[in-house]
């Protein structure tokens, strides 16, 4: 098992949508890490609508479910 796999699988089992890096990319599953840029700075997200203003792709990936408050 590569770590792809084992990144995929951790998600997955977790009810995460993808990946995401802070104001750089995101993707979703099953196709993380397209890029095929390091990863360390990734963390598991949550699907979400795009703001108004985005223009450029239907969705992003956040740290939280939309709606949800943090618990932070």
């Amino acid at each position: 098992m590569d770590i792809v796999e084992i990144v995929t699988k951790y998600l997955q089992d977790n009810g995460y949508d993808g990946l995401f890096c802070e104001d750089e990319c995101a993707c979703l599953l099953p196709n993380v890490f397209p890029c095929g840029e390091s990863f360390l700075t990734c963390e598991a997200g949550y699907k979400i609508p795009c703001p108004e203003d985005c223009g450029e792709h239907s969705w992003h990936i956040g740290p939280l479910k939309e709606g949800l408050e943090s618990s932070q």
